[in-house]
């Protein structure tokens, strides 16, 4: 991201290095992306005994690794993304922040399989200081066809 004001180009811009990273299978090829202090939030972190809420960007980024440690042929894409208002005294200093509907498509154990879900960003500084995932993790991952 960019200094100044929050812009669909800048959210554009950031996701195509989590695109990158995530298709390079290492999530630190994003780390300048995030404020040393960001907070993560995601209902994935009860199915590994994790926190429900992760500061800090070195325990971040490893728990999004640990959580595509065997999955291959990553493919992560934006469906629709948008800008939201915010409010830096209710939003603790926090910029606007954006959202983005993701389809991430990889590959597990010889299956191809979509996982749909809502990213809402908050930012500080032109990074990413609050990132929380939104889906059904009790829900079935979507089957795709093999490529």
């Amino acid at each position: 991201m960019t200094p100044g004001p929050l812009s669909l180009d800048a959210v554009d811009a950031q996701e195509e290095r989590f695109t990158a990273a995530f298709g390079a299978g290492d999530i630190s090829m994003a780390l300048g992306l995030y404020a040393p202090d960001v907070v993560y939030v995601s209902p994935t972190t009860r199915l590994f005994g994790w926190p429900a809420r992760i500061v800090g960007v070195e325990h971040a980024l490893e728990f999004i690794q640990m959580t595509i440690t065997g999955l291959s042929d990553i493919a992560y894409a934006v469906d629709e993304r948008g800008l939201i208002a915010g409010n830096a005294e209710q939003d603790k200093g926090m910029q606007a922040g954006a959202y983005v509907k993701v389809r991430f498509d990889f590959t597990m154990q010889g299956g191809r399989l979509r996982s749909t879900y809502v990213v809402v960003y908050r930012y500080r500084n032109a990074l990413i200081a609050q990132q929380e995932l939104y889906y059904d993790p009790s829900g079935e991952l979507e089957r795709l066809p093999s490529p």
